[in-house]
């Protein structure tokens, strides 16, 4: 997710150019494997409403989350122009950028709600310096956000920091997983970068950073490989599907058996940038989308600009 729920590792941002005015900017989306022409307006829209869906929420709730959602996705979209350039667009339609399913412009009960807050916040986008951020966001940050640097070793940015979110602790997801010692060596043995062999000694977690995230995981079989806990859950999460793993805000276990795994967590994706889940339980209490923003991304700047695309 954005990207709101992948483990993906994003490219580093593309930073457009100088602000300047052009009416009616358009991007290129690869949509269902073809490469489409989209104004950015309809596709702030598609993809506020493709990454979240406020099922029971007053309309003011409503409102306000889809304020957010719009900003978020537009300042993303901006700082990432051209990410897939060498394959002749700018954004894909999947969590690698960010979801995109314009048919829910049609379909979805809460279209009129997102293209509402998409004209409302038209033009509003996050900046640090001169150029928009690097806006990332995910589904539940377990109750404390992280960095790009403990999650995939990257570059750190001012915006982007470790954070409590002060917010009712029952708000966020706590999970669980039964990881079989059988799905793991396959899950491992599934890349030759992380095969272990046919034998599982052990595992063990090697540090836990300033937000209660896992690391690195250390995996003794045949060989040996450690890994940042980011990349052994994306090779668990493609043998067991997205939704197994959670998160690597998690405590591991010997299950009854003696040789199996029980991993229990909190949260849902990468955990950087917005919470979804923490600024939704902000937007119930009735704190509006610019507190809330400048929240989860501390020292960017809410600008109103137009862009000039590349």
């Amino acid at each position: 997710m954005g990207a709101a729920c992948g483990g993906q590792r994003p490219a580093p941002a593309v930073s457009p150019a100088a602000p300047a005015v052009q009416t009616a900017p358009e991007i290129r989306v690869r949509v269902a494997g073809r490469i489409v022409t989209v104004a950015l307006e309809d596709y702030v829209a598609a993809t506020a409403l493709s990454e979240i869906t406020p099922v029971g929420e007053s309309a003011e709730t409503i409102a306000r989350m889809y304020d957010v959602q719009t900003i978020v996705a537009r300042s993303y979209a901006l700082a990432h122009l051209g990410r897939h350039r060498a394959e002749g667009f700018d954004l894909c339609d999947t969590t690698h950028c960010q979801l995109y399913e314009p048919a829910r412009l049609a379909s979805s009960r809460f279209s009129a709600d997102a293209r509402r807050a998409a004209a409302r916040t038209a033009g509003e986008v996050l900046t640090y310096g001169a150029s928009p951020i690097d806006a990332l966001f995910h589904a539940d940050c377990g109750g404390h956000t992280t960095s790009p640097e403990q999650v995939w070793g990257s570059t750190g940015l001012p915006y982007l920091r470790p954070e409590p979110d002060d917010v009712p602790a029952l708000t966020h997801r706590t999970w669980s997983l039964t990881l079989t010692r059988f799905d793991l060596i396959k899950a491992l043995d599934a890349d030759e970068r992380t095969s272990i062999g046919d034998t599982l000694k052990s595992v063990v977690l090697a540090d836990t950073d300033s937000s209660g995230r896992v690391s690195r995981v250390t995996i003794n079989g045949d060989r040996r490989v450690t890994l940042r806990s980011d990349d052994f859950r994306n090779a668990v999460n493609k043998r067991l599907g997205a939704r197994a793993m959670m998160s690597t805000r998690f405590r591991m276990s010997r299950a009854a058996n003696g040789a199996d795994y029980v991993l229990s967590g909190s949260g849902f994706g990468h955990g950087i940038g917005l919470c979804q889940v923490g600024a939704l339980a902000r937007a119930r209490r009735g704190v509006e989308a610019s507190e809330i923003l400048a929240t989860y991304f501390p020292g960017a700047r809410l600008r109103t600009l137009s862009v000039k695309l590349p």
